[in-house]
């Protein structure tokens, strides 16, 4: 008898556990998808584009008062309802390319961009992503429901404007989003631009988490809390969000890529190592794709050496006819 009763006594007591330990994590990963997810919702993106610009030393102002009055708002409308709003400059160009920004900014962070390809003679469309600006989806996807938008704007580059030549440049999860969107788009549809451009992207949502949840250090990104962080947190944002991680798999994903694409590399960064990004090249899946340098650090190319960086994206652009 005494036996019987130490043994559900125990078995009691093993299922409070498990109770607590499912409990502490679904609680857990839901702080995990809640802080990946929305990781802007007090974040200034607009003020740190102009604080960013501001320390690398570009004139936004200058450029403002050069190309405000070319500069046109419109909004596009995503496939999943997403309203996305974008400044078109219309610089009398017969190709467009439309500028996708990188994480914790805004499409004000891509107008030194913009001016190289003014000087050029290309339209330009920057946009705000998603969790971005006065994008009214707050989320965070590391591309995956940000390439939707992408998709709507370079439908409304043909279609409403009458672009026969659309190019997608993006920089870093920018460069993601580009890379992820370039992945999903059959070529010659609507939707479908002509070639794009990846400067330094993102190689991954995973990467970039175990990143985070490891402190860099390439040991605890793929130790046993930074699996447990990943699964917890994974499950949830699947669940709650309808994200999937593994679908923001850079390297994975760019194996379906049928654009021409051209990837960037920085050789001195360490937001996005060379490795890795070198590795994303590596998989794109395209029969036209190209790769070139810039011995910079993230996504600097364009600020430190952008006649040489213009130079190399031309050499790209040029062959394909844009």
């Amino acid at each position: 008898m005494k036996k019987k009763k130490v043994t559900k006594v125990l078995s009691i007591i093993a299922i409070v556990i498990v109770v607590l330990v499912i409990g502490a994590s679904v609680a857990l990963g839901w702080m995990v998808a809640d802080q990946v997810v929305y990781q802007n919702k007090n974040n200034d993106t607009v003020g740190n584009s102009l604080t960013q610009l501001e320390d690398w030393g570009y004139d936004l102002e200058a450029f403002k008062r050069k190309y405000d009055s070319i500069g046109n708002e419109i909004t596009v409308t995503a496939e999943d309802g997403n309203e996305c709003p974008a400044t078109y400059f219309d610089n009398g160009g017969d190709a467009v390319v439309i500028l996708v920004h990188g994480a914790g900014g805004d499409r004000v962070f891509t107008y030194p961009l913009a001016e190289q390809y003014f000087l050029r003679g290309y339209d330009v469309i920057a946009h705000d992503q998603r969790g971005s600006g006065v994008n009214p989806d707050g989320r965070v996807t590391f591309g995956i429901l940000e390439s939707l938008d992408v998709r709507a704007l370079v439908k409304y580059a043909r279609e409403e404007l009458g672009k026969e030549k659309v190019i997608v440049h993006g920089q870093s999860m920018g460069g993601q989003t580009t890379a992820l969107y370039a992945s999903n788009v059959t070529p010659g549809d609507a939707n479908a631009a002509d070639a794009v451009i990846c400067d330094s992207p993102v190689p991954g949502m995973e990467f970039m988490l175990r990143s985070v949840f490891g402190d860099d250090d390439p040991e605890a990104m793929y130790g046993a809390m930074s699996d447990y962080l990943m699964f917890t947190g994974g499950v949830v944002m699947k669940l709650a969000y309808g994200v999937d991680y593994k679908k923001g798999d850079t390297i994975k994903e760019v194996e379906k890529d049928k654009l021409p694409t051209q990837i960037i590399v920085s050789d001195q960064d360490k937001t996005c190592p060379r490795e890795k990004v070198e590795e994303v090249y590596d998989h794109v899946g395209s029969d036209i794709k190209s790769e070139f340098h810039v011995d910079c650090e993230h996504i600097k190319g364009v600020f430190d050496c952008p006649d040489e960086y213009m130079r190399q994206v031309k050499e790209f652009l040029d062959p394909l006819g844009l």
